[in-house]
């Protein structure tokens, strides 16, 4: 038989609001937290270890990439006779074409009979003086890939280039002598004109021996060149005889 508990002494109920002591809290979340910084840290380093190495690399890939080798097409040698000045006289020479690709060289090799017919036409209008010295013969090869150039263009549909061998550089934008004479008035160009034998003015630059007055004002010339789309990039002697 259970005993009741004595009279008098009635259990003391929990206050209603009072504080219970803190648990002890455990260590597993500070290790768990510890795992996540650490994590997160190796994480990041890696990134970047990863973006530099791949920075780096990107140069060294472009470097290793071998350089597009060149395509030539060689045409077979022409027998030409030059324009009469003294005495009958023919050209022998056979040429390369650099051309932009293997398509280009294609193209070429489809329109041959054309593109040559247009390289006979062109070296039988040339006369000995005009192919004889050094600079007629680095103007010849230029004269001759624009008009094998322009073949190709029109078999493709699109526009023909007029053949300029002479582009003014950049920097010579002044007009010459004779047009800068035609702007002036009538009485300043008179009055311009120093006296036969009189000395320059004091200060003024002494002309350059064998160069008239406003020779500099005139612009320079080079020798055109190839775009860099232009189907036909250069041509090559590799026999060139004049008899």
């Amino acid at each position: 038989m259970a005993k009741t508990p004595p009279k008098g002494k009635d259990p003391e109920p929990e206050a209603e609001g009072e504080e219970q002591p803190p648990k002890k809290k455990g260590k597993l979340p500070l290790i768990i937290g510890l795992v996540v910084l650490l994590a997160a840290g190796g994480g990041g380093a890696w990134f970047f270890m990863l973006r530099d190495n791949g920075s780096d690399a990107e140069p060294q890939q472009a470097k290793a990439q071998p350089a597009k080798p060149p395509v030539f097409v060689p045409l077979d040698a022409f027998t030409v006779n030059l324009a009469s000045e003294q005495s009958d006289q023919y050209l022998q020479v056979a040429a390369t074409l650099k051309v932009l690709d293997q398509s280009a060289a294609d193209s070429v090799k489809q329109y041959m009979p054309e593109v040559r017919h247009r390289i006979l036409v062109l070296l039988s209008t040339k006369k000995v003086s005009e192919i004889a010295s050094g600079e007629g013969r680095e103007r010849l090869p230029e004269e001759l890939r624009q008009t094998a150039n322009n073949v190709l263009l029109a078999a493709a549909g699109l526009p023909v280039k007029p053949i300029m061998l002479d582009v003014a550089t950049p920097d010579a934008e002044t007009k010459p002598d004779s047009e800068a004479e035609a702007a002036k008035p009538e009485n300043e160009t008179e009055a311009a004109k120093p006296e036969e034998g009189a000395a320059p003015p004091e200060g003024a630059p002494a002309a350059a021996p064998g160069v008239t007055a406003g020779a500099a004002a005139r612009p320079t010339y080079t020798l055109a060149k190839a775009a860099e789309d232009d189907p036909v990039q250069s041509v090559f002697f590799t026999s060139f005889i004049i008899q």
